[in-house]
């Protein structure tokens, strides 16, 4: 499922230890607030730290998230989870930071290779490169 959300607060991290196999996991949780006549508050989670700082998670920025929700029985009461699993920023400012970036990875990669000009019979000043076509 999608929706448009702004997002209002950035809960801290919670971590936990399995006990079956002694890894760590990390449990993120954003709160957004829905657009429209009868805003609504949801918390969505997001476990793993990569998955959470690849969303770009921004307080105050308007979002489209994907999720999935679940719900579970524990000790006959039900609990649902609203669990995140992409994000893309919508109000603009993503695309700024994304084309910075590329502005700044621009400026500290390698120069391009030089490419060679053949003098042969039948090519005559053809030019060499690797593109499969």
């Amino acid at each position: 499922m999608e929706i448009q959300v702004k997002i209002v607060n950035v809960l801290p991290v919670q971590t936990f230890t399995s006990s079956k196999t002694g890894n760590s996991y990390a449990k993120y949780t954003f709160i957004c607030e829905t657009q429209g006549q009868y805003p609504k508050k949801i918390a969505f989670t997001v476990m793993g730290e990569d998955k959470f700082k690849g969303m770009g998670i921004v307080v105050d920025g308007t979002y489209t998230v994907s999720f999935d929700v679940e719900s579970r029985e524990w000790q006959g009461k039900w609990f649902t989870e609203a669990s995140a699993w992409k994000a893309v920023r919508i109000d603009g400012a993503q695309g700024q930071q994304q084309a910075s970036q590329a502005n700044t990875s621009q400026a500290q990669a390698p120069a391009s290779p030089v490419q060679e000009t053949t003098s042969g019979a039948q090519g005559g000043g053809e030019q060499k490169d690797d593109l499969p076509f």
